[in-house]
């Protein structure tokens, strides 16, 4: 027992020496010592860093794929049904895509940013259907459903395992398919065109390599001090292509820098144009520029040349209006054309049928379905509430003499409505003239969405009446909205018969528009659509 103590005691002697000669150590060599230590720890910090190299740079460059996202997904793009596609891999694991569109004709394969997952993105989904194109788009392994790990490797072959079943399930020819990639996006989409036949390609914000995305942030490719070879290098892979090539990048891009875009665009051998949005950074450029810029997708999708000067445009806040002023007016015309198409101005039970002095109804003694009478809060039916009307006449007639009431405080008088052919046989045995009474089979009267307002006496007896002309200027100013038109109101050689304050005629809100809004009167419009 005594000798352990002894021992015990020794120990802690000698213990204290070397605590006391480390301490006299450091001392004397404490610049030393310090320096040793930091290598070490640098060398321990490296050793981790290169032991996870990796992952480090999966995580930078997909960051979505490291984010607890709800699982709140839709089946629907904005009430747009889609394909949700499920590959299965041999490992078990699941990779999720969605498909949009047909099964033929253009096809665009989108690649997404790395900010979240396929939802993230539907906007952009909708806004490529919209054009008129099919769409498929996948999750990145490791994004929203799809399972695994966004190596390289994984991403390259699930963006194989996606383009086979596009080709095999939906048929879709390489001549028809278009790349688009979007910000991390491009890299994939480069790098799977590099190994793919295409038909065009789109690329949104490109960066033109991970070294050079790493350079941007820190001054160094700092995958090289981890032995960690650059990767997704778009800027060398392009001096390959050859098919035609769209890229934007906003020369305010605080994300992926603008040079590199420019880097991509002045590598690329094939055809290519460049949009530098102006004043713009990274995020929501479809938003931002969609409606802008969706005649030059269109164009450059069906192969037309661009027009841009040396294949370049600086896309100003200025420009952009024009553009979109242009866009708005094309679909203007074409909804135009869509909605002329669809009338049936031939038609007896047509909203829109077209009688006049010299052109009758299919079948003369023609009688509407759907009369109902005329009487109203705000109507006054002169003849003691047996007129009638269609039934779609008199719901608009309710809103516009209602309209009317809180302009004058006045109801609207109608003094004639629907006319049956008897009824127009009658007047004209009475020796009503032509220029003023039509025949019989030939009057609006007689469609039951027609009607005479106040007093149907004489054009000149409205003229001198204020109170008269001050009903037919606001009528005229507002009874498109309602969907009623003056339909005689440019004289007998243009309309058929002579000038008729008094008398409207219903057709349907779009067609009175159009008339208001290009100053033709129904019989102008007829030949108009008959040339």
């Amino acid at each position: 027992m005594k000798n352990k103590k002894i021992l015990k005691l020794v120990t802690e002697i000698k213990e204290n020496e070397i605590i006391k000669d480390i301490n006299l150590f450091y001392t004397k060599n404490k610049k030393i010592c310090k320096f040793f230590i930091y290598i070490f720890s640098l060398a321990i910090l490296y050793l981790f860093l290169f032991s996870y190299a990796k992952d480090l740079e999966t995580r930078s460059t997909f960051p979505g794929s490291f984010i607890k996202f709800e699982d709140k997904f839709s089946s629907s793009i904005s009430g747009i049904d889609f394909e949700e596609i499920n590959l299965y891999k041999k490992n078990g694991q699941v990779l999720n895509g969605l498909y949009i569109g047909t099964g033929t004709g253009k096809t665009v394969y989108y690649f997404h940013g790395n900010g979240g997952p396929n939802p993230y993105f539907y906007n952009d989904v909708k806004y490529i259907y919209d054009l008129g194109y099919n769409v498929m788009m996948y999750d990145y392994p490791g994004y929203g459903k799809s399972d695994g790990t966004p190596y390289k490797e994984n991403i390259d072959n699930s963006s194989q395992d996606f383009y086979d079943y596009l080709k095999k399930e939906k048929s879709i020819e390489s001549s028809d398919l278009i790349i688009w990639g979007y910000s991390v996006g491009t890299a994939v989409a480069t790098d799977f065109a590099s190994k793919n036949e295409f038909d065009k390609l789109i690329l949104i914000s490109p960066f033109s390599s991970r070294y050079d995305m790493s350079r941007s942030m820190f001054g160094v490719a700092l995958q090289k001090f981890l032995f960690i070879k650059d990767s997704y290098i778009t800027k060398d892979l392009v001096k390959d292509f050859k098919n035609d090539v769209l890229i934007i990048h906003g020369n305010q891009d605080n994300i992926v820098p603008f040079e590199q875009g420019k880097k991509v665009y002045n590598n690329y051998l094939g055809n290519k144009n460049f949009i530098e949005l102006d004043g713009f950074s990274h995020n929501g450029v479809i938003y931002e520029y969609g409606f802008a810029l969706q005649e030059i997708f269109k164009s450059h999708i069906s192969g037309n040349n661009l027009g841009f000067e040396n294949n370049y445009l600086l896309l100003t806040k200025e420009k952009k209006e024009e553009f979109e002023n242009q866009n708005k007016q094309k679909i203007e015309d074409e909804n135009k054309k869509i909605f002329l198409k669809s009338l049936y101005l031939k038609s007896d039970d047509s909203l829109q049928t077209f009688v006049t002095s010299n052109i009758s109804f299919n079948d003369k003694t023609y009688i509407p379905k759907n009369l109902v009478n005329i009487r109203g809060d705000y109507v006054y039916d002169s003849k003691g509430g047996t007129q009638l009307l269609r039934k779609e006449a008199k719901e608009s007639l309710d809103l516009l003499s209602k309209a009317f009431y809180e302009k004058f405080s006045k109801k609207l008088v109608i003094v004639s409505a629907y006319r049956s052919y008897d009824y127009q046989v009658g007047i004209k045995s009475r020796g009503c003239p032509d220029n003023l009474c039509a025949k019989a089979g030939f009057s609006e009267h007689q469609t039951g969405l027609a009607f005479d307002i106040f007093e149907a006496s004489s054009n000149n007896e409205w003229k001198n009446s204020k109170t008269l002309m001050s009903y037919y200027k606001w009528l005229y100013e507002n009874a498109h909205f309602y969907g009623f038109h003056n339909t005689y109101q440019k004289g007998l050689k243009i309309d058929g018969y002579e000038i008729e304050p008094w008398h409207w005629r219903y057709v349907g809100v779009e067609l009175a528009t159009y008339l208001y809004e290009n100053n033709l009167t129904f019989a102008e419009f007829y030949r108009e659509l008959n040339k």
